[in-house]
């Protein structure tokens, strides 16, 4: 007999991953296709919008991550811009010669937050190689990190675009996907009745033995998760506020 558990809770990524070892595994014995070819068809045939749907909800994440991003840049170069500009408010200050230095590259560079987010980049880019024969400067201001900072914070926002882009050329390849949601909502019955079929058949004597290798390997895999689910709820409960008993402070 296949195990059951509760493969409803996995998550959206785990769940597609399950399903597609599961796939795997009923796709390589040939007893399996024998008996229930036309609900092998029909998750193979699933997968593959839970594939599309999945590439979605990625580029979904990865596009808010990436405007994410692009607001934390934009506060990295705002904060630089106040910090100079704090020091110049004080003439008298011993840092306002070399901040007045700086300060005259920056302006130069422009306002970032008024560009395509492309020529952002660029832009950004070109005001890190301008700055850095200023080292000196900064480090005498206290501005170097601040531009350090700035400057990590316009490559990550350049390697989340890359993804986001690769992602959205790998969407659409696959077309316009189904929500996992509604991947999940066909993919369930499809399963459940695979997992039925082959706990009916292996009650047919002739049956059961040309079953065991499938029902062994499909047996691991539900232990697998089944084990990960059961870990996830051990560590949220052990995270939980303890309740403090009242009676015992009394």
């Amino acid at each position: 007999m296949i195990n059951k558990f509760l493969f409803q809770n996995l998550r959206n990524a785990e769940y597609l991953q399950f399903l597609n070892s599961a796939g795997a595994i009923l796709g390589k014995h040939d007893v399996v296709r024998e008996n229930l070819a036309c609900l092998c068809d029909d998750l193979s045939e699933l997968l593959k919008i839970g594939e599309a749907a999945m590439t979605a909800e990625r580029a979904s994440a990865k596009i808010a991550e990436k405007n994410e991003a692009d607001r934390y840049r934009d506060r990295m170069h705002s904060k630089l811009f106040n910090y100079l500009k704090f020091i110049l408010c004080d003439e008298r200050d011993p840092r306002f010669d070399d901040t007045q230095e700086v300060m005259k590259v920056v302006k130069e560079a422009g306002n970032p937050t008024r560009l395509q987010e492309n020529a952002q980049s660029a832009m950004m880019v070109a005001l890190g190689n301008k700055l850095e024969p200023l080292r000196r400067q900064l480090e005498a201001i206290g501005a170097a990190a601040v531009v350090t900072d700035m400057l990590e914070a316009n490559r990550r926002f350049i390697a989340i675009e890359n993804e986001c882009r690769e992602l959205a050329a790998a969407q659409k390849l696959s077309g316009a996907p189904a929500s996992m949601t509604a991947f999940r909502r066909q993919a369930d019955p499809v399963y459940r009745a695979i997992v039925d079929a082959i706990n009916g058949l292996v009650r047919i004597p002739s049956k059961k033995e040309a079953f065991n290798e499938t029902i062994t390997e499909m047996n691991v895999l539900v232990a697998r998760y089944d084990n990960m689910l059961a870990a996830r709820k051990r560590e949220k409960k052990e995270k939980e506020p303890k309740e403090i008993c009242e009676t015992c402070h009394k």
